[in-house]
């Protein structure tokens, strides 16, 4: 399976600071959305995480650049139909990894679908 988008959310300092990023790593192509105007579907999505990086910044070192998600596709998403279940989330100041609604560490875990709402994603 090929996954060519690279989706994270941007920390940098500028224009783009808290804003979605989505790259298409074929093209190099970057863009930018606004969380409170974003709502997107991540097809065939796998949580990417550097356990080292993170454990630094958990540590209470300075983040940087350490989780995102590949992508096969990215579809903008226009209606609020919360049709998925489960949430997951990545902050390394809380926790070194990525994390569902339960607390468990999802590293590296597959979703066929998810659903980027705001600054939240949502699994099935």
């Amino acid at each position: 399976m090929k996954r060519k988008f690279k989706i994270r959310f941007h920390l940098g300092a500028g224009e783009n600071y808290m804003k979605w990023r989505i790259e298409d790593t074929t093209t190099k192509n970057v863009w930018f959305f606004e969380p409170e105007n974003f709502s997107a579907v991540i097809i065939n999505g796998k949580l990417h995480n550097h356990p080292s990086t993170a454990k630094k910044i958990n540590d209470g070192a300075n983040k940087t650049v350490c989780a995102w998600i590949m992508a096969e596709d990215v579809v903008m998403y226009s209606n609020e139909n919360m049709w998925m279940r489960g949430q997951v989330a990545y902050n390394p100041r809380v926790m070194p990894h990525w994390i569902d609604n339960n607390g468990n560490n999802v590293d590296k875990h597959e979703y066929a679908e998810m659903l980027i709402d705001n600054k939240k994603i949502y699994t099935p």
